[in-house]
């Protein structure tokens, strides 16, 4: 009996202590997420949207219970309600409940039905982006309008083509919750009063007069404009840019270190990002810009203008169809190739709109669109001219690092070749003569 009443205690305590673990682990879960592309984190931009909410939003999953996306889905669902209480969820069996799946008019698996406000948005095989997508839908009334001017030779957002078009961008654009359309600059209407945004995407051709005032009169107005001029865009355009602060120079960039391995120099990481700035500081990759042109920053009267992103400092100017240098001396150095201005004071009376001026209208191309930083780089652009802040941050990938897509810059090419073909086998060959002499020795 004396021996038995401690080992009854201690088995108590033992169980009690398990049991205060278990209740601590429930408590406080903490998950360690080792994927190469983050898969069971959500990302920058996802927690943006979470946090930003201001009603509730309610989530109902139908599905079977055999489904093999369940598991993904119930994650997925977990980790935005652990980072919002704004957000719950419920799942249906649609063979246990048929009742309830005609109540909410659905008749498929897999299908989530989201809802706020009086709202409703329905979405099937979700991911991150649609899932975002659905929230913004259902939680958002003002409407976002992004124009696409026309009749030039502009990036068009309805054209598929892999070199030219900018579909892609316009897909991403819609899935944000932006109503995408183009305009022509043609008549007496000009720019609608309800842009919230304008592009103006690589015009290859003059605009008439009658087009530069109009254009003029919604950058007058405040109008926020994003403008990709590229080295073969027309001079009246690129001083619409100069009047701002942002003088694109008669050069195309060519950057030795930046260029990709066995690429040729025009097409080029952009390494040197501002962090000091929202939209290249919240970019989880640099972008990747093609044929861009060098932009000079000039202080003014406009607004503050910064130049926020670069390329690095072995880059050079050519002319464009030359092919020589603009350095003079032959002196390499970083060039501007992003530009912003806004007012210092926004809302003030007479204060200009935001403007956006990229070198390069390629990086948002269906051919570059997925490549690194783009994405984010547009997205994050187009957010921030319509201010809407919350929303710029990186978005998940679209495709797995490493198996989908995989950059190597020339540097990195180099230091491989240099550790894996010179420095590793002198090391070995180095390490065997040393043996070799000792065992003659012997």
């Amino acid at each position: 009996m004396k021996r038995t009443f401690p080992l009854v205690i201690g088995s108590i305590g033992l169980l009690g202590c398990a049991a205060l673990v278990l209740v601590l682990t429930y408590s406080h879960n903490i998950r360690v997420d080792l994927t190469a592309n983050s898969g069971y984190t959500l990302s920058a931009h996802a927690r943006s949207i979470l946090d930003a909410l201001d009603d509730d939003v309610r989530i109902t999953v139908f599905v079977r219970s055999a489904d093999p996306r369940t598991p993904n889905i119930k994650d997925l669902l977990w980790r935005m309600a652990e980072a919002t209480p704004r957000v719950t969820y419920s799942f249906v069996d649609i063979n246990r409940s048929p009742a309830l799946a005609r109540r909410h008019g659905v008749d498929r698996y897999g299908a989530l039905v989201f809802e706020s406000g009086g709202k409703r948005r329905d979405i099937g095989n979700p991911d991150e982006a649609l899932m975002m997508s659905a929230i913004l839908a259902v939680t958002r009334d003002r409407e976002r309008i992004v124009y696409f001017v026309t009749g030039h030779g502009e990036r068009s957002p309805t054209e598929r083509d892999r070199k030219t078009g900018w579909a892609l961008a316009a897909t991403a654009l819609t899935d944000e919750q932006f109503d995408v359309r183009e305009v022509s600059l043609l008549g007496a209407k000009g720019v609608p009063a309800d842009a919230s945004v304008l592009v103006v995407a690589g015009p290859q051709r003059d605009y008439l007069p009658e087009e530069l005032a109009h254009l003029d009169d919604y950058i007058g107005r405040g109008g926020d404009l994003l403008l990709a001029i590229e080295p073969e865009s027309p001079a009246t355009l690129a001083a619409r840019a100069a009047r701002r602060g942002v003088v694109p120079l008669n050069e195309v960039v060519v950057d030795s270190d930046g260029r990709l391995a066995f690429g040729e120099g025009m097409t080029f990481e952009v390494t040197d990002l501002d962090k000091n700035f929202l939209i290249s500081r919240t970019l989880g990759a640099p972008p990747v810009f093609s044929n861009a042109r060098t932009l000079r920053v000039e202080q003014g009267a406009a607004g503050a203008v910064v130049a926020f992103l670069s390329s690095s400092a072995s880059s050079t100017g050519v002319v464009p169809g030359q092919g020589r240098t603009t350095d003079s001396d032959g002196a390499s150095g970083a060039r501007v190739v992003g530009a912003a201005v806004y007012p210092t004071r926004d809302g003030a009376a007479g204060a200009s709109g935001r403007l956006l001026v990229y070198g390069d209208a390629d990086f948002a191309s269906n051919r570059f669109f997925e490549y690194k930083g783009n994405k984010d780089l547009l997205m994050n652009s187009i957010n921030w001219l319509a201010r809407d802040e919350s929303l710029i941050g990186q978005r998940a990938t679209d495709k797995a690092p490493g198996r989908e897509q995989f950059f190597v810059s020339s540097q990195q090419f180099e230091r491989a070749f240099w550790l894996a073909v010179v420095i590793q086998p002198a090391i070995f060959l180095f390490m065997g003569a040393v043996v070799a002499v000792r065992r003659r020795r012997r």
